[in-house]
């Protein structure tokens, strides 16, 4: 079978873009580890992709963009800036997220959506912004979040939270008038 037919059907046959473009990724060095999740939409520097390590159980949302590299510098007649990423285990990384060059994420982070992350993140933190700044901690973004759940609506005793696509209209009528003055969770 001759190498173009082998990498079809191994990287092509029956998968989404997204899914071929993280094969391609994979194949040319990108690390990732064990149950992550990366949505619709991410944009992984498919120039150096071999500088780039994504931990276990990270999750990156959609259209978040992660780079090894910064072309900036030829505007002063520099070399292309290059330098690793390291993303940590038990990562989320929110909607619309940057990732730059030479950065750290630590263990235990949650990276708000539309943030800008131009420096290292320690671990056990919750960071937002442009650029990217410390909010909480993890334990305090936790203990915030059980408070809450324990006041708010709780949907998932309608549906499990990957069952809502089938979801019938008086379902998603009472989705609606539970979250009339705030939010809930699924």
């Amino acid at each position: 079978m001759n190498r173009f037919k082998q990498l079809f059907q191994r990287y092509i046959l029956g998968k989404t873009p997204e899914q071929i473009e993280l094969a391609r990724l994979v194949e040319k060095g990108l690390k990732v580890g064990r149950n992550t999740a990366i949505n619709a939409g991410f944009s992984i520097d498919g120039a150096w992709p071999w500088l780039i390590s994504i931990g276990d159980d990270v999750t990156i949302s959609t259209n978040v963009t992660i780079l090894a590299h910064d072309a900036s510098t030829n505007i002063v007649r520099q070399s292309t800036r290059l330098g690793r990423v390291t993303i940590g285990n038990n990562v989320f990384i929110g909607t619309r997220a940057v990732i730059l060059c030479g950065v750290t994420v630590g263990d235990n982070v949650v990276i708000g959506a539309g943030s800008v992350v131009t420096h290292d993140l320690p671990s056990d933190g919750v960071y937002a912004g442009v650029p990217a700044r410390r909010i909480c901690s993890i334990e305090a973004y936790r203990e915030k979040y059980e408070k809450l759940r324990a006041e708010r609506p709780d949907f998932s005793q309608i549906r499990p939270w990957n069952q809502w696509a089938g979801a019938t209209e008086a379902e998603k009528q009472q989705m609606y008038d539970g979250l009339a003055d705030g939010i809930g969770f699924i």
